[in-house]
């Protein structure tokens, strides 16, 4: 209803200008008598002006309240009118108004003569057309207005929010260049922008501080406030006049000078700038200043159910006179306030004790609260009323309240003198005020003590023909006021200061505001005629009773038709979530009956519908229906649902379903059947007893694992002790000088088998992993078989075993295979033949058959005569980490790996294997392979293997790198034995110097050292020779990993060859064999002998010959570092030097220059004489002058 008043009002203002108009002529209506005191004119002025006779003001549509109004009546009145009305009667001439239809209209008319000046003209226009202003006679402030509730964010300069503004071009400019990032909407005048924000289409309104608060106190006071008022835009509101015009200007100045300031602000007022007043800026210490600025927003407690004070709407907006009252506080010192509101004073009064708020409104001042709070001035007086029940017999003061009942609402401030007063009153506490009044209009008080605007403000609201004020409490009265906490003293010294400077008719504007919220009373019959009445009623009554049978009967009939329809939608639903169900879902009633099923009951029976509908269960092909029947009959006596997992058969299916039965009832609680169905879960049970044998599986690997690590510390602890054992036992003796060599050939035995235990191992891993590979080459086939029956020979007659080879004659060929791994198969099966033989023979038998020119068939037959495996122990006799479970001490001989990596490794041959085998009476196994046959070579390999341990080899200089000094030690060792020249690096850095200062033969480098590894050592060479044109230097990798591509890792890093640790001396000479040089085959000189290179290197004379120019180049060197010691004549790295020459020497063994060498040793390690030594020197030298010219003439004959 309010919204429809506002909307007529605005209808009625605005259509003067609802469409373009044509210049009108208005009359002047000035509520203003003229000034007491004449303004200062000259007599020149006062001629000009009885000549002028007139003056004419143009004005345009919109209408700009209240600095001009304009109505049907053609009246132009408001704050320009008051102001011209004294200007004309100052001057003494008349005022003729001139309406046009827009601003820009009479801004034309003002520049062409047609009227003497335009009134409410800011500087920016007036700017623009270049006008001459008079002095101001209002106060232009930028305003910003919102809807109640709403928070526009003023810091971040109204970002996307929807500024309302009137449609002129200065307006605009200020709102942009003040809210850039605003979105304007223009409106034609300031009431059509208020109600857009008031109504939301827009969120914000910038208008002037007079117009807005004229606007709001007239019709939009429910919808809109005040939120931001800024300082005054000087000069403000303005006449204009023509630049040519000085005269006029001069005399409107005068006049507006001599105008008293208490004529002024009765202007004001007379159009609602009562509140102007109460807006200017705070006069604040600069401690206060700093106070607010360091402290912003301030928390203040309200009540929601205080009103016209203090309440908060539908919509949650807080709303009253203390929230306006809060808004001008905000406008004039700059805070702001956070609202929390409480239900009733005393949670208002705790909140402010605990320090929860600073601050809590509408509260009076009594001695209890100011002990502890500080009470600003009284910002409303108002008188406490006594209201009882309008009836008779009711009290009249507090006296005659003696014994009843009296509501307040808790925390009430007269709550402590009444109880001191009037100690026979029986006070009941509510929670607010109308809580009290809804007591006392329900008969359970007698009265209640509310002031005197509250009173008015709620009692229109609770029927006021029910209650009634009886009395006024004289002595007492309502002083309203804001309660500090009293350490917030800055604060409380701001908000005293703030109300002193609003004045009381700014207060008196809100309280009156307020009060015409009141509600008006609903209109009496009592005018009306008695007859006239009980006619009106009868037909009314008769009206009402048709219409609401009327309306009653169509009711009922939509409801049923609602009714039917949804019953219908039910039904559908119903039928649609049965049959869509994946799952069998049926319905049957007390008789067991099947009622309702769906389609995947249907086919799980393999039936139609009419076969099943009607039946029970045991008609139908379900072999377990006697007890579903005997199901049913439970659950239908007992009601208690049945959920099991059951097997059943239908027409020969065996299916696991879970099966969930429940009964259904009626409205009043009986059964009247059952629902059930079930859940196909067989494949459910199929994964459990999968995931089951999984388990099991897991279970009886990780046994076997556990005893395989088991076996595996007894394995390697076994040989491992004897190894400690005897190694100890052999140091002893060799402190009493004894040679113990059985201790350390059984320590060396135990060594092996550790070794070959530790093979198999890493060879179940590469396996287990995919990364076991196959390195075929040429090998002959008998002589791999020979070499395998010859190692094994031995230990077969330790045990008086007889072990026999019987071999095709075409297996006498060479063939494409890997020998290592071909090898391993058949010491793995004749070492299982030994072991498992006590007495008798072992038989290995080959018979090889050509299939084609390319491809020869192998059958390789192992027969033994040992104790057999049973059928039982043959099933898993090819599982990892399995060993037999027969004889103790065979079982614990092994690790069960060798059968497992034979089999492989056969399969990776392309081949099988296959076991035949009887308790008591032998095992025979067989293998069949499938090899490439490979041409015969003219000239048969001469392998190192074969060559003797010791003989006719040329001594090497190598330089050995590791950072273990056991393993660097051992390896020393075992080359000096071989009779090789060693030094030695204790890691990579020192390894590159010492080969920088000497030439070596070859560099045997551990891969993995810290600072600097084997593999960048032997970068770090190829680059230097590379750099400095050095003869490439063999370098041997030695590492414990034996990993497959660790040859590619030594490769790529510019190795010659990898060898792993721990190498065997005889696996260490077949390496070494490769490097040592050859002497030509040519009779050299007897002074040293090279026939060894020749031997070598198969006979190549461009090795030999670089070898023996390499020998040339060392020999140079060392005579250049010898006569550099003889002409120092100091013995500083003699010994190195003897050490190098020597090395060299014994390449070709030239036994002058060794003798020579090790005669200087000697002296240099007895610190012998320089005489001697340097006789030593010279013969050395001497030697070395003719060695050269050997080497020379043995290089380039004659």
């Amino acid at each position: 209803m309010p919204r429809f008043f506002i909307t007529l009002w605005l209808l009625l203002t605005l259509s003067p200008f609802a469409c373009s108009a044509p210049i009108e002529q208005l009359e002047l209506l000035s509520h203003e008598p003229p000034l007491y005191e004449e303004p200062n004119i000259s007599h020149d002025d006062w001629r000009w002006l009885r000549r002028k006779r007139e003056l004419v003001l143009g004005t345009a549509l919109p209408d700009y309240p209240p600095l001009e109004i304009s109505d049907n009546t053609n009246d132009y009145e408001g704050i320009t009118a008051d102001y011209i009305g004294i200007i004309a009667k100052s001057l003494g001439v008349h005022i003729k108004i001139r309406r046009y239809a827009d601003r820009k209209e009479a801004l034309d008319a003002l520049t062409n003569g047609k009227v003497d000046l335009l009134s409410s003209i800011t500087p920016a226009e007036s700017d623009a057309r270049g006008l001459l202003l008079s002095k101001s006679y209002a106060i232009n402030r930028p305003t910003l207005v919102a809807r109640i509730g709403d928070a526009p964010p003023l810091n971040e300069n109204l970002k996307g929010q929807r500024l309302a503004i009137r449609r002129d071009s200065t307006r605009k400019n200020d709102a942009e260049a003040h809210y850039p990032h605003a979105i304007i909407k223009t409106y034609d005048s300031e009431e059509s922008a208020m109600t857009a924000v008031a109504f939301g289409q827009a969120d914000v309104l910038l208008s002037d501080a007079i117009s807005a608060q004229y606007l709001i106190s007239k019709a939009y006071s429910s919808y809109v406030r005040v939120i931001y008022t800024g300082e005054p835009t000087p000069p403000g509101f303005s006449f204009a006049v023509r630049k040519e015009d000085q005269r006029l200007q001069y005399l409107l100045n005068a006049v507006l000078e001599t105008i008293p300031k208490e004529q002024a602000l009765s202007i004001r007022r007379r159009w609602g700038d009562k509140l102007m007043f109460s807006l200017e800026k705070a006069e604040l210490s600069d401690a206060e200043q700093l106070w607010i600025k360091q402290h912003p927003t301030v928390r203040i407690a309200v009540s929601r159910y205080l009103a016209p004070l203090s309440y908060f709407d539908a919509n949650d907006n807080y709303l009253g006179i203390t929230s306006e009252l809060l808004s001008i506080i905000e406008t004039k010192t700059g805070l702001k306030f956070e609202i929390e509101p409480f239900s009733n004073v005393s949670q208002m009064y705790e909140a402010i004790r605990l320090n929860k708020v600073q601050i809590a409104a509408d509260l009076t001042r009594n001695q209890k609260r100011s002990a502890s709070l500080f009470f600003t001035r009284p910002y409303l007086f108002s008188p406490f009323l006594l209201i009882t029940r309008d009836q008779p017999g009711q009290p009249e003061n507090l006296d005659a309240m003696s014994g009843k009942t009296l509501s307040i609402f808790a925390g009430h401030t007269l709550e402590p003198y009444l109880r001191e007063y009037y100690p026979r009153i029986h006070l009941l506490n509510s929670e607010n005020v109308l809580e009290s009044l809804a007591m006392l209009k329900n008969g359970k008080s007698d009265a209640t003590i509310q002031s005197e605007i509250l009173a008015n403000y709620n009692l229109p609201r609770m029927n006021e023909d029910k209650l009634k004020v009886a009395s006024s409490l004289d002595s007492r009265r309502s002083l309203s006021a804001f309660a500090v906490r009293r350490d917030e003293v800055e604060l409380y010294g701001i908000l005293e200061k703030t109300l002193r400077g609003v004045s009381p008719d700014a207060l008196n504007e809100l309280y009156s505001h307020w009060r015409t919220h009141a509600a008006i009373a609903p209109p009496s019959w009592l005018d009306y005629d008695d007859l006239i009445f009980l006619i009106i009623a009868g037909y009314a009554t008769l009206l009402l009773i048709g219409l609401i049978w009327g309306a009653h009967m169509r009711s009922s009939a939509n409801q049923r038709k609602k009714a039917a329809r949804a019953l219908s939608n039910q039904i559908q639903l119903m039928e649609a979530l049965i049959d869509g169900t994946p799952h069998p879902i049926y319905i049957r009633d007390l008789d067991r009956r099947l009622l309702i099923c769906n389609d995947s009951y249907l086919q799980a029976f393999a039936a139609d519908r009419e076969s099943l509908i009607g039946k029970r269960i045991y008609e139908s092909p379900l072999e377990e229906a006697a007890s579903f029947d005997v199901d049913y009959q439970k659950i239908l006596a007992g009601g208690e649902p049945l959920l099991q997992d059951r097997e059943v058969h239908i027409n020969g299916q065996r299916l696991s379903i879970y099966h969930w039965v429940l009964p259904f009832g009626n409205a009043e609680g009986d059964i009247q059947g059952i629902i059930g169905g079930w859940l196909d879960i067989s494949e459910r049970d199929l994964l459990l007893e999968q995931l089951r044998q999984s388990k099991e599986d897991a279970d009886q690997a990780s046994h076997a694992k556990t005893t395989f690590l088991a076996t595996m510390s007894h394995e390697i602890r076994t040989p491992m002790s004897a190894v400690i054992g005897m190694l100890e036992l052999t140091l002893k003796r060799a402190d009493k000088g004894h040679l113990d060599r059985p201790s350390i050939e059984v320590a060396y035995r135990s060594a092996r088998s550790m070794l070959d235990l530790i093979g198999d191992i890493l060879d179940i891993a590469r396996i287990e992993s995919g990364r076991l590979s196959l390195s075929p080459e040429r090998a002959n086939l008998r002589e791999l078989l020979e070499t395998v029956i010859r190692v094994f020979d031995g230990l077969a007659r330790q045990k008086n075993l007889l072990l026999q080879l019987e071999i095709d004659n075409s297996a006498n060929c060479d063939v494409l295979v890997d020998p290592l791994r071909f090898k391993q198969i058949l010491s793995n099966l004749i070492s299982n033949a030994i072991k498992f033989t006590e007495h008798g023979t072992i038989r290995v038998t080959v018979v090889a058959q050509p299939i084609n020119t390319v491809q020869l068939q192998v059958q390789l037959s192992i027969k033994d005569t040992g104790i057999g495996i049973s059928p039982q122990d043959q099933q898993k006799l090819f599982q990892p980490f399995t060993q037999l479970s027969g004889n103790g001490q065979h079982a614990r001989s092994g690790t069960g790996l060798g059968l497992v990596i034979s089999k492989t490794l056969c399969e990776m041959m392309g081949g099988h294997l296959t076991l035949e085998s009887e308790p008591g009476t032998g095992t025979r196994i067989l293998i069949e392979l499938h090899l490439n046959i490979l041409e015969t070579l003219a000239t048969p390999l001469v392998r190192s293997a074969d060559l003797p341990f010791s003989s006719q080899k040329q001594p090497l200089h190598i330089l050995v790198v590791d950072d273990n000094q056991a393993n660097r030690q051992l390896l020393c060792e075992q080359l000096k034995f071989l009779d090789y020249s060693v030094r030695q690096a204790q890691e990579g850095a020192e390894g590159f110097r010492v080969w920088q200062d000497e030439v070596f033969d070859l560099v045997i480098t551990d891969c993995n050292m810290p600072i600097l590894s084997g593999y960048d050592l032997a970068r770090q060479i190829r680059k230097t020779e590379q750099e400095q044109q050095r003869p490439r230097t063999a370098i041997f990798g030695f590492t414990a990993n034996v990993q497959p591509d660790e040859h590619e890792r030594c490769h790529k890093a510019g190795m010659d060859r990898c060898i792993f640790k721990p190498i065997e001396m005889a696996t260490l000479d077949r390496h070494l064999r490769f490097l040592s040089p050859p002497l030509s085959p040519s009779c050299p000189p007897k002074k040293f002998d090279v026939k060894e290179l020749d031997h070598l290197t198969g006979g190549d004379p461009q090795v030999i010959h670089r070898v023996l120019e390499g020998l040339l180049e060392s020999n140079k060197h060392d005579l250049t570092q010898l006569r550099h010691v003889l002409a120092s004549g100091g013995n500083k790295g003699i010994p190195e030097l003897a050490h190098r020459i020597k090395g060299a020497a014994r390449i070709i063994k030239a036994h002058t220059l060794i003798t020579h060498c090790e005669q200087l040793e000697q002296a240099n390690r007895k610190s012998a004489a320089g005489s001697q030594i340097k006789t030593i020197l010279t013969r050395l030298e001497l030697a070395m002058i003719e060695l050269e010219s050997d080497l020379l003439s043995l290089i380039s004959p004659p």
